[in-house]
């Protein structure tokens, strides 16, 4: 009844919604997610969903990972917003993309038609009824991949199970990042034979690596002197940039060939992360260009895609998203990948068991709350012993923890077995 209600409702809200988004400059192109187009491909492909950026960057290398291991089955990645469709076209060149249709009814039929996947994979755990409701129907595999549980949306889904349990019963498979998370899936629902704990495809995503030609090449467009430390401030969110720009004032009299570096995660909201730096700012894009740097030891990261090249220039890297309630922080493993010594704040649930590790290898520090952040920065600064000491564990804890792709991908091919014979 209550699933029957919910179709109903989006039946009758879809046209007023799709209405309403062609209307808008700046939401008009997620409108093609009633109808998205479909690129060309040969065959029932593997359909995997990665709703924005982060889900992107975790579903990149598990991407070419089934390639590799199954190159003769075609691959379809969707995404649901805008920043994660950038992306994905950005940086995920060679699989077709396309939108992720929004749960009507009559959208999601008209891509299974169109589409008629094997199977479909969802990053993390992005579930839609409909959605999850037409594959069973078609008989389609359902697989939670690099699955997760958040503090904040599990209490959520229990309030809600009356509606959510028939969602979670439809999985066919979920390859979770730890027991804790195993348990919640099971509690929500999914059959316990049906979950398998694979463990935490980001720590095999990330970045270990940057080209040092590549980092040569950024210092010398930015106008970093090759021995500058650099301190960023990566995937900052609302308030990050006001601390970032409050630690600076003291930083910059103390290391006076210091630089700055701030990378929104979002950059719809540029001009808002500018607003508490009263110095001249220098945007990444200007450089790109071709804007000479005059000077400016304050620079904004404003490009897609460049992020890991950056963490790899960094002396210390600040994790944004984490210092305050509301986001629950972004990857630590990024930085520490790279040997670089990574800090964050305290709200950290989204990364809780990433952060963790590195916080138990000694590989990462975190601050309490945004007014310590100031001491731990200079101490850093003034520290290269400590700082080679955080990057390597950090760099080793990455490392011991890495396997989980392999396992997914192991998943992924057994239940398509299963799905074909």
């Amino acid at each position: 009844m209550i699933q029957s209600l919910y179709r109903l409702a989006w039946s009758a809200a879809g046209p007023i919604l799709k209405a309403w988004l062609k209307r808008q400059p700046d939401h008009a192109e997620i409108a093609a997610r009633f109808d998205p187009p479909i690129p060309s491909f040969e065959g029932h492909p593997l359909w995997v969903h990665a709703c924005s950026v982060g889900e992107v960057n975790t579903a990149r290398p598990v991407l070419h990972a089934i390639k590799h291991h199954l190159p003769d089955n075609p691959i379809l990645l969707t995404t649901s917003t805008k920043t994660g469709h950038a992306l994905a076209q950005a940086t995920c060149s060679g699989f077709p993309i396309t939108w992720f249709p929004f749960d009507h009814p009559a959208a999601v039929r008209r891509f299974f038609d169109a589409v008629r996947p094997s199977a479909l994979v969802l990053i993390e755990t992005e579930l839609w009824p409909n959605v999850v409701r037409e594959a069973g129907i078609r008989k389609v595999p359902v697989i939670i991949v690099n699955g997760r549980i958040s503090d904040k949306h599990f209490p959520r889904y229990q309030r809600f199970h009356f509606f959510f349990k028939k969602v979670f019963q439809g999985i066919t498979a979920a390859g979770v990042q730890s027991r804790r998370y195993a348990e919640r899936l099971a509690i929500l629902g999914v059959d316990p034979s049906r979950i398998t704990i694979t463990g935490n495809t980001k720590f095999d995503a990330v970045t270990a690596v940057v080209d040092s030609e590549k980092q040569n090449q950024i210092r010398a467009e930015c106008g970093f002197a090759a021995d500058a430390p650099v301190l960023l401030f990566g995937s900052t969110r609302p308030g990050d940039e006001a601390l970032a720009a409050e630690c600076w004032k003291s930083l910059r009299e103390k290391f006076p060939t210091l630089r700055l570096v701030v990378a929104p995660r979002h950059l719809d909201r540029i001009e808002e992360a500018l607003a508490p730096f009263a110095e001249p700012v220098r945007r990444r894009s200007e450089i790109l260009a071709g804007r000479i740097p005059a000077g400016e030891r304050v620079f904004f990261l404003d490009t897609l895609g460049e992020l890991n090249s950056f963490y790899a220039l960094a002396t210390v890297a600040v994790v944004g998203g984490s210092f305050y309630p509301g986001v629950n922080g972004h990857n630590p493993l990024e930085p520490a990948a790279l040997g670089v010594p990574a800090v964050f704040g305290p709200y950290m649930s989204n990364f809780a068991e990433p952060s963790q590790v590195l916080l138990d290898a000694h590989g990462a520090v975190q601050v309490a709350a945004p007014e310590d952040l100031l001491a731990v920065l200079q101490d850093l600064l003034d520290d290269s012993q400590k700082r080679s000491v955080i990057g390597e564990n950090g760099r080793a804890a990455v490392v011991e923890n890495q396997g989980a792709i392999v396992r997914t991908v192991e998943l992924i091919a057994s239940l398509l077995n299963k799905a074909q014979s």
